[in-house]
């Protein structure tokens, strides 16, 4: 099946699916513990009844009474982000977690079409900071009219799950093996990008499950018993698509760090965030093959995604100089048509597109203005500073 008027490869056969074994890379591989430890024997041995019992008999045997205290210790620093680097990355996790999300807030209306708002909140510094909301993401759900017309491709889609079943399946839990398949990640060689792109997922779903829960879009399994998924559906809504979203928030952060790195390779006519892209949109397009998702899902999926990377590299990166905020009218878009990316983002330059559509009734619309944000993050910018580094060749002596 076409994927849509420019569609590229992405739509074709063909698999991935042999990178299924890569799946360590979504949870940061071997970096999630110390328990190896080379030849120590591991920390984690004492997390044992036994363990516990031996640290209370060793203390009692060698401690004195008083403590001798060292005179020479000072207070630690506040907020210096030196103190990262000291901390495991499931606890800078959630630092970068809480960085982010307290950075947006939701509001919603229910009229015949529900409509999803995310507004940024930007603040001034003070005690408490001053915050002043702008738009973030605003979106519309289609008419179930229109969703029922998509129900054709559900149909012509199925044909292809016996070629991308293995695709499918491996990419169930996360887009970024597929993504280390194009630019070379390893948790060994570039773990702090595999941090902030963990730190993207966390908060795409944060984002795109709240979406979801006010749409309220029906699964294509509720339209028909012969659709019959190649997975379990969730039991989330349909629209927007979270592989989409996550997909193209992922690809385009890594797109953004290979550029900012200044990589001779990586500043040649695109390509690097093209196949990121079209890797993107296979992700997003699998979904609808295996059954669980219509093309208009991935449409707002890959919208979302492509605008919350945006808003994550204005707080990370400190060259930033622009916001974009964008909306999707699902109620404009031509039930008729499939899902194809290249109406929404030109990879080359980095940008999306301001109108996606017929020019007088768009059904998507990107807004970038000059950033006035007055406040940034120290630990993201900590994150993305590190991760930049891993993308840079290293000089020879």
């Amino acid at each position: 099946m076409a994927n849509g008027s420019g569609g590229g490869p992405e739509g074709g056969l063909g698999g991935l699916g042999g990178l299924g074994g890569l799946g360590g890379l979504g949870g940061l591989g071997g970096l999630g513990g110390l328990g190896g430890l080379g030849g120590l024997g591991g920390l984690a041995a004492t997390e044992s009844p036994l363990g516990a019992e031996s640290l209370l008999t060793t203390r009692d045997g060698i401690v004195g009474a008083p403590l001798d205290l060292n005179p020479n210790i000072h207070q630690g620093c506040c907020e210096d982000p030196a103190n990262l680097k000291r901390l495991s990355p499931e606890v800078r996790a959630s630092i970068f977690m809480f960085e982010l999300g307290t950075r947006v807030t939701f509001s919603a209306s229910c009229d015949d079409t529900a409509t999803a708002y995310l507004w940024r909140l930007d603040t001034k510094a003070g005690h408490p900071p001053k915050i002043q909301t702008k738009p973030l993401v605003e979106m519309t759900a289609p008419t179930i009219e229109q969703f029922k017309e998509q129900m054709a491709y559900l149909s012509g889609y199925a044909d292809l799950r016996q070629d991308r079943a293995a695709e499918i399946l491996a990419q169930l839990p996360t887009p970024v093996p597929f993504l280390a398949s194009i630019a070379y990640m390893d948790p060994a060689r570039t773990p702090f990008t595999i941090e902030l792109l963990n730190a993207a997922l966390r908060f795409a779903n944060y984002n795109h499950m709240r979406i979801k829960y006010t749409l309220a879009a029906k699964r294509p399994i509720e339209f028909s018993p012969q659709v019959q998924p190649m997975i379990q559906t969730p039991t989330h809504g349909s629209l927007p698509s979270g592989h989409a979203t996550e997909s193209f928030i992922t690809a385009r952060l890594l797109w953004k760090l290979l550029r900012a790195s200044g990589t001779p390779q990586y500043q040649q006519d695109g390509v690097w965030g093209e196949m990121m892209m079209r890797l993107a949109s296979r992700i997003a397009i699998n979904r609808t093959v295996a059954g669980v998702h219509f093309p208009v899902d991935s449409v707002a999926g890959s919208l979302l995604g492509l605008t919350l990377a945006e808003f994550i590299s204005e707080y990370c990166d400190p060259t930033a100089q622009y916001s974009t905020s964008a909306s999707f009218n699902g109620t404009r878009f031509d039930a008729a048509d499939d899902f194809d990316w290249h109406q929404l983002y030109e990879a080359e330059d980095d940008l999306q597109k301001k109108k996606s559509g017929p020019t007088s009734s768009p059904w998507a619309t990107t807004t970038r203005k000059k950033s006035t944000t007055a406040t940034r993050s120290a630990p993201l910018e900590w994150l993305w500073g590190k991760a930049v580094a891993e993308w840079q060749d290293l000089p020879c002596e």
